[in-house]
């Protein structure tokens, strides 16, 4: 991919246009999105390799929970502004080796309150942004750009069974 100043393979099956900086598969072959969210955030998933996440427009509601799993190579969230309920309402920034989170998991950030932006990056395949809040007291909430340097590798659809379909989780040129 042409980056700001590097460059790096795209994944098999996969290219990128002159100038960009994004992977696409092949025709016929398709990919893992990026990013996957849920809760009560609202949001959804993108096959681009880098976006916005936030907790919404204004204030954060009582009770939210909400979670955006990114995935790749290196993938990584910046923090861009950052206002919680000190102590009560919490973002917590997590890496691990499987989706599922199910085991192996490894706290990178507990975030409270108005603490230093910056940025976190993951050393395993998929980095968790989890935000929970409490039942009283809200504030601004927070925004973060996310990023992940590849989204995984390209794999052949099954001829005359599958096809690669745009936004059903798949990735397609």
């Amino acid at each position: 991919t042409a980056g700001s100043g590097s460059c790096a393979a795209c994944p098999s099956n996969s290219a990128s246009a002159a100038g960009s900086a994004d992977c696409a598969c092949d025709a016929g072959h398709s990919g893992v999105e990026a990013i996957e969210c849920g809760g009560s955030c609202g949001c959804s998933g993108s096959l681009a390799p880098g976006g916005v996440i936030s907790d919404g427009e204004g204030d954060y509601s009582d009770n939210a929970n909400c979670s955006w799993i990114i995935s790749g190579t290196n993938p990584s969230v910046s923090f861009t502004s950052f206002s919680t309920e000190s102590g009560y309402d919490r973002v917590y920034v997590e890496e691990c080796g499987n989706a599922g989170f199910s085991s192996g998991v490894v706290a990178l950030a507990t975030l409270s309150g108005t603490p230093a932006l910056a940025t976190y990056t993951a050393t395993k395949q998929y980095l968790r942004v989890r935000f929970t809040s409490d039942s009283s007291g809200t504030r601004s909430g927070f925004t973060a750009s996310w990023r992940s340097e590849l989204f995984g590798p390209c794999d052949a659809c099954m001829a005359g069974t599958y096809k690669a379909v745009a936004g059903a989780g798949a990735r397609t040129a």
